[in-house]
């Protein structure tokens, strides 16, 4: 059991952790400029999408404030954007869509060059201009028609998503291994996707902390098109930024082609989410979510395999099963899901017990990387450093911590700043 003063260093240094592991402004500016000029050149007056007013906007873990650095300084960043028209010519089918957004890219000089492959669902933009690490990144733009009305979108949702059915938040996007790709014209018959509604039920739970609001975090401003970069991370999202790292860091020396299957990020938020508790700490709210993850994987009968089969629902559409692929044959998914939760429960277990910087040092080096832990502990110690030479630092002598946290306990002195000359000043 941790003191209450180890537990508010322990608070401090993951809050810190969790900081350096995000996207930095920078990353944010630029990702931000990337996907509004793609959007500009989909509107173009020559493009066959501009009569249906696409707009680009972000998805995924950059709207719900879950993004973080990846681990190889060469590699490439996640960045998921929507392309949503307002409707489309009657006679397109999935793959009209989602080709005529591939053509309109490929008719830019840039985009052309930077263009990967088809994906399933999307087309993929590699950005590799910028040689800094951990500056690179790559746009996965998902094409999808909004059947309820852009104005629902773009001036109801942007400004009050909380207050929105997340129903009227639906897409229909494309996806070239459903059957229905190459022939059907009507989007209520194409795969649904609702990242915004995603969105607002993650954020609507990460928010509520002992039961109260905190107001914290805009989802509203982050889900704008243009959404202006936040620093602060509630417990919730710091708790499923280090647990990203975790698996990054314990997957990293895989195989190329077991590293594909190492747990997902949209299983790992939901699961930390669903698992969540309103706890007003990281610590807490790791041990809990990590203690709980599991219980909310279902066994469900798949009657076209005659087999029970592993589920867990998406959570603004409960027919769309996340671990859909742990079934395919030869998958390694589960197992390797099972190893991942079993290594969380020993690596954290340092955060049950009384611990000494040193060893809790060590601990997270292992957990999270050496680079952004030796960050963190430097930051720190700075502020520590800072703190010393202005008089308001302060020592428990039982417990060795550092800190304004430790004010008003009896074991505690003050810790004198330094003033480098030594005890023997001549007059």
């Amino acid at each position: 059991m941790l003191a209450i003063e180890q537990k508010t260093e322990l608070e401090e240094i993951l809050d810190v952790l969790g900081e350096n592991l995000s996207i930095t402004e920078t990353q944010h500016d630029a990702a931000v400029r990337s996907y509004k000029a793609v959007g500009n050149w989909l509107t173009t007056e020559d493009s066959e999408l501009a009569l249906y007013k696409p707009v680009v906007s972000p998805q995924g873990s950059f709207i719900i404030g879950t993004t973080i650095q990846t681990i190889d300084p060469d590699g490439d960043m996640d960045l998921d954007v929507v392309c949503e028209l307002n409707g489309k010519r009657p006679d397109w089918t999935q793959k009209d869509v989602k080709e005529i957004v591939g053509n309109q890219l490929i008719k830019h000089k840039k985009y052309e060059s930077i263009l990967d492959e088809e994906g399933r669902r999307c087309w993929t933009l590699k950005y590799r201009e910028n040689s800094s690490p951990n500056e690179r990144y790559h746009m996965d733009i998902l094409p999808a028609i909004n059947t309820h009305g852009y104005s629902i979108i773009l001036e109801k949702a942007y400004s009050n998503l909380k207050d929105q059915d997340i129903q009227e938040l639906v897409l229909s996007i494309t996806d070239n291994e459903r059957p229905e790709y190459d022939y059907s014209i009507e989007p209520i018959e194409w795969l649904q996707s609702n990242p915004f509604g995603y969105a607002k039920w993650f954020m609507n739970i990460a928010d509520n902390i002992k039961g109260k609001r905190t107001k914290m975090f805009s989802l509203n401003e982050s889900v704008n098109p243009t959404p202006k970069f936040q620093k602060d991370r509630l417990p919730l999202q710091r708790a499923v930024q280090l647990l990203k790292r975790h698996r990054d860091i314990m997957f990293k020396d895989y195989s190329d082609e077991d590293k594909k299957q190492k747990p997902i990020s949209c299983i790992i938020t939901t699961l930390a989410a669903k698992s969540y508790d309103g706890e007003d700490n990281i610590a807490d709210a790791l041990l809990n979510i990590i203690d709980n993850m599991e219980s909310h994987i279902a066994n469900r009968y798949d009657y076209a395999t005659n087999r029970y089969i592993k589920w867990i629902s998406n959570p603004v559409n409960e027919a769309e099963n996340f671990a859909d692929r742990w079934a395919l044959l030869g998958s390694k998914r589960e197992d390797f899901f099972n190893d991942w939760i079993k290594q969380l429960k020993t690596d954290f277990k340092i955060f049950q017990s009384s611990f000494n910087r040193i060893n809790l040092s060590e601990s997270l080096q292992k957990s999270f990387g050496n680079e952004p832990v030796t960050r963190t502990f430097s930051a720190i110690g700075n502020k520590m450093r800072m703190l010393t030479e202005a008089g308001n630092n302060n020592i428990d002598r039982k417990l060795g911590l550092v800190g304004t946290a430790t004010t008003g306990l009896s074991s505690v002195s003050k810790v004198q700043s330094h003033n480098f000359f030594g005890n023997d000043q001549e007059a």
